[in-house]
């Protein structure tokens, strides 16, 4: 009985020591300042430079270029299934499309290191009708510097970098954002 006692004893002091150790470690992680990188640095391209050249295939297995879609301005997001906020992206962009059916730019969702049932499964599910570009291996989300998801790329007619968000984009923030950076340089 003395054995338990005491045992009991130790683990009481042992979670109280933890608690108060605990509390103050974690005083010292929320107190510390966040260092936030300047969006040129986390995009890892240069506003108003070329944006990399990529070649990747659609859902129906079809190699889409980049260069396809010079011409007209073009929405580039980079994204994932099991990221909720990247997931919404997607529905906010293809709802977007569907009803605005003047088309004044492309919007590509890049998904970025799925498998393709996966990513061909979440789409028709949801009944989305975006244009899907499978980014595999990741090389293209790397080569775009694409860390925070999902992370959006306007580009002009001609692949120029315009602007980067990072973030969920709502329909009324995609449409000033389209209007002010695809406006002639």
């Amino acid at each position: 009985m003395k054995t338990t006692t005491t045992i009991l004893a130790i683990l009481i002091v042992g979670v109280v020591a933890l608690n108060l150790l605990g509390g103050f470690f974690v005083r010292e992680v929320i107190q510390e300042p966040a260092l936030v990188e300047p969006l040129e640095t986390v995009s890892g391209t240069d506003v108003k430079k070329p944006t990399p050249y990529f070649e990747l295939p659609d859902l129906a297995g079809n190699k889409i270029k980049s260069s396809d879609f010079f011409g007209a301005p073009t929405v580039v997001s980079f994204w994932t299934t099991w990221n909720p906020a990247a997931a919404d992206q997607i529905k906010i962009f293809d709802d977007y499309l569907r009803k605005d059916s003047r088309n004044l730019f492309n919007v590509v969702a890049i998904s970025s290191q799925e498998d393709r049932s996966v990513v061909a499964n979440f789409i028709s599910r949801g009944g989305y009708e975006i244009e899907v570009l499978l980014d595999e291996s990741g090389a293209i989300t790397e080569a775009y510097q694409a860390r925070n998801l999902p992370i959006t790329y306007f580009l002009d007619e001609k692949g120029i970098l315009r602007d980067v968000f990072i973030g969920i984009l709502s329909e009324k923030q995609l449409v000033e954002k389209a209007e002010i950076f695809f406006s002639p340089l």
